[in-house]
């Protein structure tokens, strides 16, 4: 697991990926200090590593407005999927199609994004 400078360079590498100014600009507006969570997890047996049903991960990106934000783990649906549009309130794992393989595509997925969906990858 990182730490909360790691997970930066970590968005900041994501932020270099995107294509679309207009993406990352908006996007900006929503990012945060990455900052550790813990993640519930709802999907069968719990990971050896842990006591409890939940799983490490860090906010990155919270939308106020709907109460939502994204966050990245390398558990649950991770390493693949390890970006997620998440609860703010009570953050957990959610639904798998809720898990992208970038940050682009979780916030073109996202409430806070009225431009074109993710592409299919």
């Amino acid at each position: 697991m990182q730490d909360d400078a790691e997970m930066a360079i970590r968005v900041t590498d994501e932020i270099a990926e995107i294509r679309s100014g207009q993406l990352v600009e908006k996007l900006k507006g929503y990012l945060v200090r990455p900052r550790a969570c813990m993640l519930d997890w709802d999907y069968g047996d719990r990971h050896p590593e842990f006591r409890e049903p939940r799983y490490p991960g860090f906010i990155v990106a919270e939308f106020p407005e709907s109460g939502t934000g994204i966050a990245y783990s390398e558990y649950g649906f991770g390493p693949t999927h390890a970006w997620g549009l998440i609860g703010l309130e009570a953050p957990g794992f959610g639904m798998d199609s809720g898990w992208f393989a970038t940050l682009e595509a979780a916030f073109r997925d996202s409430m806070a994004w009225d431009g074109p969906p993710p592409p299919w990858m």
